[in-house]
């Protein structure tokens, strides 16, 4: 019980510093091929469907209107499933199952290559350079405070 205890602690401490934070240097597909164009700067979520941070962070995204990231799936190695939920999500928006399949492994090759190694993984990107990065998640205002000051670049 006490270890379980210290074990979540440790987990919550892990996901309000963001440690270890790794360099994201985003490739060149992501940075040109794998979004759409859009005004810079622009914010890119990197996800996996089975993390609760994740979760959670994307249940303030869909009550924010004012912000509006790239989210995009990074598979995080023992959460069996999270490709599957990740290709069901993107039929559901339209896709062919094809084309979400060779899309998501694109995605989840470029990631890894990028330095996302934890979900979830923001990162601001500004004149196509990696401005502010940051690794889990705590609580959204948080986070929304941290990602609105980028943007503005403070």
């Amino acid at each position: 019980m006490v270890a379980g205890g210290l074990i979540l602690a440790l987990g919550f401490l892990w996901a309000w510093t963001g440690v270890p934070r790794e360099p994201v240097v985003l490739t060149p597909w992501l940075m040109a091929e794998a979004w759409p164009r859009r005004g810079e700067p622009y914010v890119l979520v990197f996800t996996d469907p089975l993390c609760p941070f994740c979760q959670r962070l994307e249940a303030g995204l869909a009550g924010d209107d004012a912000l509006k990231p790239y989210v995009r799936f990074a598979p995080v190695l023992g959460h069996e499933g999270s490709y599957e939920a990740w290709l069901l999500r993107l039929v559901h928006e339209g896709w062919s199952e094809d084309e979400a399949r060779v899309w998501l492994e694109r995605g989840a090759e470029e990631a890894r290559a990028s330095g996302v190694r934890l979900t979830p993984t923001t990162v601001v990107v500004d004149g196509g350079v990696s401005k502010k990065t940051l690794v889990g998640f705590t609580a959204y205002a948080r986070w929304r405070k941290e990602v609105m000051d980028a943007l503005a670049g403070r």
